[in-house]
């Protein structure tokens, strides 16, 4: 036997021994065993799976119609999981207030939906769930001080929570996968590190058990599982200093990219101790990475998601992803799958309007490359069962490899001796050609490839042993596999980059073969191996990849009945390769597919009356091929048009499908603006009789008031939106006033006194609580009842890392001091006014759009943005006119869309202004404030409106609040319709949205 060989045996035996440490029988919670576990995988309803998940927040895209659009393209693309936060603040605008069936707040829809598209869920009710999500998703009426001491085992505070616990876990147990819903595990907290004390009388330890109790008390069997920040602490797990609140599936957060975002020569350092951490603290559990980097979320001031081209580097889920299947992790999560949109008030301060997060799936729906990527090796790990019981065999530079400049990963199934070798780069950032061989174990014994390639930051899984039948071994393979299935014959998808060499083996002696498609000439030699002192003969095939897809139908022979079809792909082709499951199961048999080929995207196909009927999209006119092994079957539909259908000489329906090409989209000008004035209150005379007085002389925040009486505008039940005060004061000799205030990240505010502009703050990026000396000498002062209006934008509130007091950092004024000279004098009276109704009344209002959609503008709080009301006595004006001077202005106007049924038309607004100019500008489509636009900040100019909050088949109502911050005044330079692309499609967007879109009502008219 070659030395060489040998010494790789030895290690592999030795690597498995410590590995093996915790190999044993499958565990579950004692509750049911429908989902239960091992070290190597998640087993559901007994069968291993790979959870390959993606995360999606169904508040961020408020429509449910949308969900399953969202849920096809997660299936299509590989995914089989959902992964859902559900945040507290969505669903209780008030104490005691929950809504779970109202419009895009019907979670059941949502979890029938995920079912519907063959899904399972992750579900993650928090109570806090952090997201960049206003207040980290903890009920806004708790930002007073009234939730008592936030995430501890306070009572107060789990007073506060419980009913939440309640409500939402009695809907989840209803959709537990043991009562025939999609639900297999539910996270507890989220990312909260354990006390490095490890005592059991803890606060976090009694908190962690307070909630494990009441969703258990709900009826929640399924595991219950938790997400570590990063390794920096050891939280939660029962296999390392368990005092208490330990889970059943302890989970590692990692966002291991560190890219530069425009600057692609940065970052890209994969993390190579995945393995050790969870042999070290979660030996007896599967590896599981409840969130990993799908993207990132970009701040006020900071980039665009779109100029972040690291992030959207197909190379990304190439190497990261297939470095985490290197490292055994069998339960993979990707944060965010869809971002979706910050719409209304729900963002925290960290980031914008757009919640796109550079996701695979764009926040305008779009499938981008790297799901294309990413789908290439989720649909691998749905069918590499032997991939889910795996032992590190070995690792490192070098390592079975020619060149320590290749990194090794080596895992290996002990009972089907299959072999999985995840190549990579050793030093991950390069974008060096690496060209080598590679020594791998085969069951004759070993066999060397003379040439792999890794071209720059890629990387590859090789596989020897790879079972496709109880009769059919793939015995090796340097291209990679993309999927197999079971049809009449097994049929194999490979790919590789065009112009790279590949070679498979087989057992045996030569299979004669015909080759179709793309030419790609197929080389056959003998191969020879030692295996215990005997030479052991089998078959290999060489070939370089052309462009395009090359067909190889071998035949049967004497070691093989079956027959075998291979497609080989390189990359273009294998992104058009679609899988679509004839099964709802979410765990996917090899036999229980179709291949289709060469749509954009593939959402189902059905097999009935022998036609073949596949719905998708397609954003050009291109070829369709289908395999499904039924000789019977010789037509194909194409979203339920019959197409003019041919078979191949392997068995493949081919036929044409049309593309978009020719449909024009024609968007309409927005013109016909109308405008009104939406700051009457800067005006000393203005009717404020119906405000609320400030006059809480106490508040329960943990910050105090700065002055008195209190000017915090939770404490007033004022949590969203711009706020606007009123103070008042007598007489003529106040010189300045001295005012602090809070708004978040980005935000910024004005102050007028007796209708002048006397100071203000435009905002930062980083600045959160900003203080401000207003002078008043270019005001005129009045001897009696002189009025300054504060206006105070806000851009959410803190989550729990914003210091100091996270979201119960106070919004609005925090302190007001007025000034006679160096005197301090004192003001006589301090309204506010918020959303209309505060939130309580907000939600009575308008219980589908929900309070946190608005905030306290007088066109707001009338309804100015609403469907239906009428403003046909207004006088004409546009945003491009503007303002003259400081204020802020309403502008609406109508437009219609006539979009063909058939098509998808991802839209959006743009804005442009002038240079230097410093506004802040509120869109409303439909009633929903979809973008704030803030150019003196940015980043974002462009605001996408999914259907259904947009019309596109009717009419649509479009306003703007325009606030020029300076005397300057304000205007647009431009303000229209985008388009990000076209899709003939078989989804349904000819929806009534109307119940989504409820129109103005008298009843604004009492909110003045």
């Amino acid at each position: 036997m070659p030395t060489r060989f040998l010494s790789l045996l030895v290690l592999v035996f030795l690597a498995l021994l410590i590995d093996a440490k915790a190999a044993g029988p499958s565990t579950d919670d004692g509750l049911t065993d429908v989902v239960a576990w091992d070290r190597n995988s998640l087993i559901v309803d007994k069968k291993r799976v790979f959870i390959f998940a993606g995360e999606f927040h169904y508040q961020r895209l408020p429509v449910p119609e949308l969900w399953l659009d969202i849920f096809q393209k997660f299936k299509a693309n590989g995914l089989n999981t959902i992964s859902i936060y559900f945040f507290w603040s969505y669903h209780s605008p008030v104490k005691d207030v929950f809504d779970f069936k109202t419009g895009p707040k019907n979670i059941q829809r949502l979890l029938d939906l995920a079912k519907q598209a063959g899904l399972y869920v992750i579900a993650r009710p928090g109570p806090y769930c952090n997201a960049e999500t206003n207040a980290g998703g903890l009920a806004l009426w708790t930002s007073d001080g009234t939730g008592g001491k936030l995430r501890t085992s306070d009572e107060t505070y789990h007073q506060a929570w419980l009913p939440w616990a309640k409500e939402v876990g009695e809907i989840l147990r209803k959709n537990q996968i043991t009562n025939g819903g999609p639900v297999i595990m539910q996270q507890i907290e989220n990312e909260l590190s354990e006390s490095p004390k490890y005592e059991s009388n803890h606060t976090l330890v009694k908190y962690m058990e307070q909630i494990k109790k009441a969703f258990r008390d709900s009826g929640i069997v399924v595991p219950f599982m938790h997400n570590e920040k990063g390794m920096r602490s050891v939280s939660w797990s029962t296999d390392y200093r368990d005092v208490g609140g330990s889970v059943n599936l302890y989970g590692l957060d990692s966002y291991p990219g560190g890219h530069g975002c425009t600057d692609v020569s940065k970052g890209f350092r994969v993390v190579r101790d995945y393995h050790q951490w969870f042999s070290n603290y979660a030996y007896t559990q599967p590896s599981f990475l409840p969130e990993f980097e799908a993207g990132w979320f970009m701040p006020w001031g900071g980039n665009f998601y779109d100029e972040c081209i690291a992030e959207h580097d197909p190379a990304m889920p190439d190497v990261y992803y297939k470095n985490n299947i290197g490292q055994r992790v069998t339960l993979l999560s990707l944060y965010m799958a869809y971002g979706g949109t910050n719409w209304g008030h729900s963002a925290a301060p960290v980031v914008y309007t757009s919640y796109d997060y550079s996701s695979p799936l764009r926040e305008t729906r779009q499938v981008q490359s790297k799901f294309h990527q990413t789908k290439l090796l989720a649909l691998f790990t749905r069918v590499s069962k032997d991939l889910l019981s795996t032992q590190l065999a070995g690792s490192g530079a070098g390592y079975s490899v020619s060149t320590r400049d290749v990194w090794t990963w080596h895992l290996q199934n002990l009972d089907t001796w299959s072999n999985f070798y995840v190549l990579q780069q050793t030093d991950s950032p390069s974008r060096a050609n690496r060209k080598f061989s590679i020594t791998m174990t085969i069951s004759p014994g070993a066999v060397t490839i003379p040439e792999i390639e890794l071209d720059g930051r890629q990387s590859k899984i090789i596989v020897t042993d790879y079972w496709l039948t109880n009769s059919t071994n793939l015995l090796y393979s340097s291209a990679e596999v993309l999927t197999f299935g079971v049809f009449d014959k097994p049929v194999l998808v490979l790919y590789l980059k065009a112009g790279q060499k590949g070679e498979i083996g087989f057992p045996g002696a030569k299979r004669e073969f015909t080759s179709y498609g793309s030419p790609s000439p197929l080389e056959h030699k003998t191969g020879l191996t030692d295996y215990r002192g005997v030479d052991q003969s089998f078959s290999k095939y060489r070939w370089t990849q052309a462009k395009g897809a090359t067909l190889i139908d071998f035949a049967t022979n004497g070691t093989n009945k079956e027959g075998l079809l291979v497609y080989m792909l390189d990359i273009p082709s294998a992104w058009s390769f679609f899988a679509p499951a004839t099964t709802s199961n979410p765990n996917v048999e090899p036999n229980e597919q179709i291949f289709v080929m060469g749509p954009y995207l593939v959402r189902n196909a059905t097999v009935s009356n022998d036609v073949l009927h596949i719905t998708g999209d397609s954003e050009k006119k291109t070829t369709i091929e289908a395999y499904l092994g039924r000789s019977s079957v010789k037509i194909m539909t194409w979203n339920g048009k019959a197409l003019q259908t041919t078979v191949t000489p392997y068995g493949a329906l081919v036929a044409k499908i049309p593309g978009p090409s020719n449909r024009n989209i024609l968007l309409p000008a927005l013109t016909d603006w109308v405008t009104a004035d939406s700051l009457p209150e800067v005006l000393p005379e203005y009717n404020d009789s119906s405000w609320t007085v400030c006059n809480k002389t106490t508040s329960l925040s943990p910050i105090r008031p700065l002055t008195l009486p209190s000017l915090h505008s939770s404490d007033y039940g004022y949590y969203t939106g711009i706020k606007i005060y009123r103070g008042r004061f007598d007489g003529k000799t106040a010189t300045k006033a001295n005012l602090t205030v809070s708004g978040g990240a980005a935000a910024g505010w004005n102050a007028w006194l007796n209708g002048k502009l006397v100071g203000g703050f435009n905002g930062n990026g980083s600045v959160y609580t900003n203080w401000g000396n207003l002078d008043f000498s270019k005001a005129t002062l009045i001897n009696e009842r002189n009025v300054l209006t504060v206006v105070t934008d806000y851009h959410g509130h803190g989550q729990t890392s914003e210091g100091p007091a996270g979201p119960e950092n106070p919004r609005g004024i925090l302190g007001a001091k007025l000034y006679a000279g160096n005197s301090q004098i004192q003001f006589s009276e301090w309204k506010i006014q918020g959303n209309a109704g505060g939130a309580g009344g907000g939600y009575a209002l308008d219980p589908t759009r929900g309070p946190m959609n608005e905030g306290g503008l007088y066109g707001e709080r009338l309804g100015w943005h609403l469907p239906g009301f009428d403003a046909s006595s207004w006088k004409k004006g546009s945003p491009t006119d503007g303002l003259e001077k400081s204020g802020i202005a309403w502008y609406s106007t109508t437009f219609k869309l006539n979009i063909n049924a058939d098509l998808d038309v991802p839209l959006g607004i743009e804005f442009s202004v002038p240079k230097g100019t410093v506004t802040r500008v509120q869109l409303f489509v439909n009633g929903y404030q979809y973008g704030k636009y803030v150019p003196h900040i940015g980043p974002q100019t462009r605001f996408p409106i999914p259907p259904g909050i947009i019309n596109t088949r009717g009419s649509n109502a479009l306003s703007l609040s325009v606030w020029a911050q300076t005397d300057n005044g304000a205007k647009l330079e431009d303000v229209r319709l985008v388009k990000y692309g076209v899709y003939e499609t078989g989804f349904n967007f000819n929806e009534d949205w109307s119940y989504l879109q409820p129109p103005w009502t008298p009843e604004r008219l009492k909110q003045s």
